[in-house]
């Protein structure tokens, strides 16, 4: 086991948090038909600009000597999943969320005429945030 640094701590936190403002979004947009625009706006920047843009200067700046368990085919795969699936879900959002602002712009409650789409992308962004956590897990409290 090895002590994850600071940083990738408060990261998982605020991507918690992200995720949280995320769900409350679609349930105020869903339930009580309000689209918080700059909230959305806010969330999606905060992503880019403390997430995404920490997540790829961990992946650039990788180090070699950080210990054999994190070179297990088992870890690279969980890495790569998880990398590569938050990248595509958070591009898959922000198509989400201007498809929907423009709808509710027009009167239309997107996300309550698209029930299967929402529900699908919100599942998927739990298996992304999911898979987050269990690659936390991984290269921080286990030996695998």
């Amino acid at each position: 086991m090895e002590t994850p640094p600071l940083f990738s701590t408060f990261t998982l936190f605020t991507e918690v948090l992200v995720t949280c403002s995320i769900l409350y979004i679609f349930y105020k947009a869903y339930k009580h038909n309000i689209f918080y625009k700059k909230l959305v706006f806010f969330t999606l920047s905060y992503e880019v600009i403390f997430n995404i843009s920490y997540m790829s200067l961990r992946a650039i700046n990788h180090e070699k000597n950080v210990g054999p368990h994190h070179h297990t085919p088992f870890h690279i795969a969980v890495a790569a999943f998880h990398g590569i699936f938050s990248i595509l879900m958070f591009v898959l959002l922000i198509v989400f969320f201007v498809v929907a602002w423009r709808k509710y712009g027009q009167g239309i409650n997107f996300f309550k005429e698209h029930k299967k789409i929402t529900f699908g992308f919100i599942a998927l962004w739990m298996i992304a945030i999911f898979s987050g956590l269990f690659f936390y897990y991984l290269a921080y409290f286990t030996k695998t």
